[in-house]
């Protein structure tokens, strides 16, 4: 507890003291925006508007962790990776409803766990201003909701976060690194992206002039991937089967130019309109010019955030707001992607190298995708943006507050459309 300075009368905070209300604050920022999320979504099942809570949530990807986690993955499944499911088997039983509740248990789990994680990163590299805004803008994202149902984005985010932690201790014979590789190989058990951490941790150990713990630290998070290929050589006897169940979901397996059209229709959707874009031609000539002059009114905000700093704000949240409101889900997918390269051009630098590059390799996996559905969720689980996010809203405040509104309005949206069984990310 405090103690009082007999010398200047004042109530003096020990490190005891700050590691309690640091806690409390992330402890209360999750349970605070998880209200967000999931009260919507239990008023919505107790009032006997949905399905009860929690089989409203078995929808989309649940349905195939679910699945996977009660009958193993075969044909298509194999495009999920496994250790989400596998926990959820091993900690209960095979029944429908236990599933969901232990998903949920363990979805929310991980992002409280993966909330602390991300603070004591920030903390280290710029402070606590700049880590309890990483915890705040990591909250009230309305693409944290995935981080509260029985999806991988928080397990993710946890192994990933914990990992690029590690490497950077310093610990006696490079332990850090080795545990760092660990973690990294869960999470390319979880995701595939997960094993972009390998080059990542490759750097940190030869910027900590580790180079062989380093290349250990690669070596053993490319063993969760290994992993992956071994159990499919046994459900499938194809160990890139993983790749392969893609064709089932209309991909092309493998990391390939062929989303090119996907892409060419998310920014004709945001320019000329979903309508325009379905049928070919501009013919309603109404939303490509409401949304040129959004565009516009957002650039002359840009060019006055200097000089006129409140006009600037004032211009830039209006033309955001109206965009959602004229674009809706393009608009809003457009608008992460470009904030998140945005970011990491900023963030050069300002983070280690190893965070840099995970962010920059994980960013060019994602635009390689040949679909542009979920991005915005994959971003979002992407711990340098995040981290980045809250160094920069530490430095904007007015406009971090702002997002906070905001992102907590989308959320409560967000999270009455799943009630609904509607498409979200």
């Amino acid at each position: 507890m405090g103690q009082a300075n007999p010398n200047s009368g004042r109530l003096q905070v020990t490190p005891a003291d700050s590691v309690v209300k640091e806690s409390l604050f992330v402890l209360g920022s999750w349970a605070l925006s998880r209200l967000f999320i999931l009260g919507p979504l239990a008023l919505a099942a107790g009032r006997g508007e949905v399905k009860p809570f929690p089989q409203l949530l078995l929808i989309w990807d649940t349905v195939h962790y679910i699945t996977i986690a009660q009958e193993g993955a075969t044909g298509e499944l194999l495009a999920f990776f496994p250790l989400f499911p596998w926990l959820l088997q091993a900690l209960g039983d095979r029944s429908e409803s236990q599933l969901l509740w232990l998903g949920l248990a363990l979805a929310n789990g991980a992002f409280l766990l993966a909330l602390f994680v991300l603070h004591r990163q920030a903390k280290q590299l710029w402070g606590g201003r700049a880590a309890s805004w990483t915890v705040l803008i990591s909250c009230f994202n309305p693409f944290s909701i995935f981080c509260s149902i029985p999806y991988t984005e928080s397990l993710y985010l946890l192994l990933t976060a914990a990992s690029l932690w590690l490497s950077q201790l310093r610990s006696p014979a490079g332990w850090g690194l080795i545990g760092s590789g660990g973690l990294g190989a869960l999470a390319a058990a979880t995701r595939p992206t997960g094993i972009v951490l390998a080059p990542a941790l490759l750097i940190a150990g030869l910027a900590r002039r580790r180079p062989w713990q380093g290349v250990l630290a690669a070596g053993l998070t490319s063993l969760g991937l290994f992993s992956v290929m071994g159990l499919c050589w046994r459900a499938s006897g194809n160990p890139l089967a993983f790749q392969a169940a893609q064709k089932g979901w209309g991909l092309t397996p493998g990391l390939n130019l062929s989303g090119l059209p996907s892409w060419g229709r998310l920014l004709g959707q945001i320019l000329l309109g979903p309508g325009n874009t379905a049928r070919g031609a501009v013919t309603d000539l109404w939303y490509p010019a409401a949304m040129a002059l959004l565009l516009g009114l957002g650039v002359v905000s840009f060019q006055q955030r200097l000089r006129r700093p409140t006009l600037s704000f004032s211009m830039g949240a209006f033309a955001i707001v109206a965009g959602w409101i004229v674009g809706g889900a393009p608009f809003l997918n457009g608008s992460v992607i470009a904030a998140s390269v945005g970011l990491l051009i900023w963030g050069w630098g300002r983070i280690p190298w190893p965070f840099s590059l995970f962010g920059w390799l994980s960013l060019f996996s994602y635009l390689l995708k040949q679909s542009t559905i979920s991005l915005e969720r994959h971003l979002y689980a992407t711990v340098p943006i995040l981290l980045l996010a809250g160094l920069w809203g530490s430095t904007h405040l007015r406009w971090a507050r702002w997002l906070i509104a905001f992102g907590s309005l989308l959320a409560v949206t967000f999270s009455l459309r799943l009630s609904r069984g509607a498409w979200v990310g």
